[in-house]
């Protein structure tokens, strides 16, 4: 039996979070409140990191968010890169500060993120902000994790929480979610917040024996491997929503390198219910919820 899954539109979620975030940056401006992004860039040669915050500046004056760029040159010391950060995170007039990854060979990014204030963390990795998620008290929590529960809501919801307790009935509750993956900043996150809408949850690594079966158990399948291709058809549950978190760089047999995820798409949304796309799924709604923490971290600082 097949169908044709409906594509959860990554680019439309996050036109719509956009919008969100540029009216409640316009109120904060009328109350006198400045917006703004602090973000440290370690030159390393990777002319991806470089982009990215190039692109990045210009979405955040799109949405009335000022963005400050901090370089460091290439061969920074872990001591200069701390100060840099602790700098930042000790300054009355910062609220919102991210540092771009990859750092320089042999700087553990873990130290680095874990020097950022937890208010100031709009990337959810102060280990103390991912800590929070298991309490289900109100915290910054990580981008990937909150765009991939935002897209869930966007089949399964609306919802009236992410963290505390429910106004209306839980997201999930009922409902099995398996996650394959379990990295500290994407694949455990996201486990743990889909467990905080009451699905049960289980959670798949490179380790797992039969991941297939526990894979077609799911109501809701996330995949957050890194490894293209991983999820095939006869891996998904008829009706199943299937989140594609995967960004794998492949070469086509014409030699051409494209961006594909951890789901065989074409294969998979004949059976799911619900499919996110790579790209224009998972990516572009990441960069609406850093923004969104951004907006929110200025709110709790007024």
């Amino acid at each position: 039996m097949t169908n044709a899954a409906r594509i959860i539109d990554g680019n439309a979620l996050a036109a719509n979070l956009r919008e969100q975030i540029a009216s409640r940056a316009a109120v904060l401006k009328q109350r006198g409140r400045m917006v703004q992004l602090d973000a440290v860039l370690v030159e390393s040669g990777d002319n991806g990191a470089r982009v990215y915050a190039e692109n990045q500046a210009k979405t955040c004056e799109k949405v009335g968010i000022a963005y400050r760029l901090h370089r460091m040159p290439a061969g920074s010391s872990f001591e200069e890169i701390a100060a840099m950060v602790t700098s930042l995170s000790e300054n009355q007039a910062c609220h919102a500060i991210m540092v771009h990854v990859p750092l320089p060979d042999g700087i553990d990014p873990y130290r680095v993120q874990r020097l950022i204030h937890v208010d100031k963390d709009v990337e959810g990795v102060n280990p103390a902000n991912i800590g929070n998620i298991v309490y289900g008290r109100s915290s910054l929590a990580p981008c990937t994790a909150l765009a991939v529960v935002k897209m869930v809501e966007s089949v399964h919801g609306p919802t009236n929480h992410i963290f505390g307790e429910p106004t209306a009935g839980p997201l999930l509750r009922g409902k099995v979610a398996v996650v394959i993956g379990a990295s500290d900043v994407v694949g455990k996150p996201i486990a743990v917040m889909l467990m905080r809408h009451d699905a049960t949850v289980i959670s798949c690594n490179k380790w797992t024996p039969e991941m297939p079966a526990y894979a077609r158990s799911a109501d809701v399948l996330v995949a957050a491997a890194g490894v293209p291709g991983l999820i095939t058809q006869e891996m998904v549950k008829h009706g199943a929503t299937v989140i594609d978190v995967g960004v794998n760089r492949v070469v086509t047999a014409e030699g051409k390198s494209k961006t594909v995820g951890d789901v065989a798409f074409e294969q998979v949304s004949k059976v799911a219910g619900h499919i996110s796309p790579v790209p224009g799924g998972v990516g572009p709604v990441t960069v609406a919820m850093l923004l969104l923490n951004v907006v929110e971290s200025a709110e709790r600082k007024q």
